[in-house]
């Protein structure tokens, strides 16, 4: 081919790439945000970076995990075993200790292996669990404000599907579900135009909220009765502070049309070991097995492995259950850190958290959050992310995560002190 005719060659993608997905997204924005190569070329050390970015959990894993991981590492038999395929539906071992898992910690009763299909991650079974209970075309719900990533699955999964978002959060009072009446009105309106599936995180991203049961309960009759499913995204389950919800212990078995997605990123600080699960009724599961065959066909054998035998021995002696509850405690001290800064030092309004991993507040003078976020970088090494992309009621927000700093307290009042300062100078 002779130079010209090479200079003169474009590469074309598809339209979902070059058109739907053009630009960045709030999450890459989010992830390149906090690259140690991006926050140089700001002439800013990475050592010196306060985060409050990125869903990033920091506390330690069991040792009990690290133990198992040995164990089948360092053992031939065991080692050359998790080399080979799993089940496509996932290592019945693990399923079955999975079962174990909700039962014990709460109180979930009668769910079996076979309501259970193993993944790569919440990330990849929510895209997935789209393509089994909807058409393209047809809309998918979403409280708002919702989980960024969501966004950008529809368009992959559902080609032409509209999102429908039903309010949550008002952002002139920055209350969460005050009025939830409404909120499940529209949802009526909503099936009654075609909405098959709700999708709600509980905990809440951003929000780090939790739907009271009664408003939960409703939500799965009124898309119940559309004939749709309610698909609850418990990434952040194990981390709820106060009573454990009551949603926690619904079974597929007794709800056909409850779907709940699950990780070990989160409650095992695993966010590098990606190993997913989703729990639904077996017609659910059926689907979704075959979609894992020509999406992922095997899900991972030493994660599933190794997850089977910390299991069966953390929930046999007992020590999963007070890992699970100081963890909670872990970040339920340092969402009281960050609330008590961001009271003392700042004023704003935000909201309290139910459990997860962060909280949310709108921006200084009703400021365009991108702008605001990168200046404020720059001039103090502190890192927010703007709450653009998490839905509607976020355009003029901002997300404030602790989840980096459960160890580290003084880091987060010594990064609210800094936004503090800074916006006394600027105002």
């Amino acid at each position: 081919m002779d130079s010209s005719r090479k200079q003169k060659t474009k590469l074309h993608l598809s339209n979902l790439v070059e058109k739907e997905l053009h630009g960045l997204s709030p999450i890459q924005t989010i992830m390149k945000m906090a690259e140690n190569q991006a926050i140089r070329k700001m002439g800013l050390h990475p050592e010196e970076i306060i985060s409050f970015g990125g869903g990033w959990c920091n506390h330690t894993a069991p040792e009990e995990l690290k133990n198992a991981y040995q164990t089948i590492i360092n053992d031939a038999t065991l080692f050359h075993q998790c080399g080979r395929y799993s089940p496509i539906i996932g290592d019945s071992s693990c399923r079955e200790q999975i079962c174990r898992f909700e039962d014990t910690i709460y109180g979930l009763k009668n769910l079996e292996p076979k309501n259970i299909l193993l993944g790569h991650s919440s990330t990849q079974l929510f895209h997935d669990v789209l393509r089994v209970v909807c058409n393209p075309g047809e809309p998918v719900g979403f409280l708002d404000p919702t989980y960024a990533n969501y966004l950008n699955a529809v368009k992959c999964a559902l080609p032409g599907s509209p999102v429908l978002f039903i309010p949550a959060l008002d952002p002139m009072t920055w209350t969460y579900l005050a009025n939830p009446n409404k909120s499940l009105e529209i949802l009526k309106q909503y099936c009654a135009k075609g909405l098959r599936v709700l999708v709600i995180p509980v905990p809440d991203n951003p929000t780090s909220q939790i739907p009271s049961k009664e408003f939960l309960r409703s939500a799965l009759d009124i898309i119940t009765d559309a004939g749709g499913y309610l698909i609850l995204d418990h990434a952040y389950k194990a981390l709820w502070f106060g009573e454990m919800p009551r949603c926690y212990s619904w079974s597929p078995v007794d709800h056909d049309q409850l779907i709940t997605l699950h990780s070990n990123s989160k409650w095992l600080s695993s966010l590098g070991r990606r190993l997913g699960w989703v729990e639904a009724h077996d017609t659910v599961i059926k689907g979704l097995e075959k979609i894992n065959e020509s999406v992922l066909l095997s899900p991972d054998s030493l994660h599933s492995m190794t997850t089977a035998r910390f299991l069966e021995q953390t929930l046999s002696d007992g020590s999963l259950k007070q890992y699970v509850h100081n963890t909670r405690k872990l970040y339920e001290e340092t969402a009281a850190v960050m609330m008590s800064s961001l009271d003392s030092l700042l004023g704003w309004k935000r909201l309290t958290p139910d459990g997860g991993l962060y909280t949310c507040s709108p921006t200084p003078q009703q400021k365009e959050p991108r702008g605001f976020v990168e200046r404020l970088l720059k001039a103090t090494g502190v890192l927010l992310i703007p709450g653009t992309g998490f839905g509607p009621s976020m355009n003029h927000g901002l997300r404030l995560s602790y989840g980096t700093l459960c160890y580290k307290h003084d880091q987060i009042i010594e990064g609210i002190e800094r936004i503090s300062q800074y916006l006394s100078k600027t105002a």
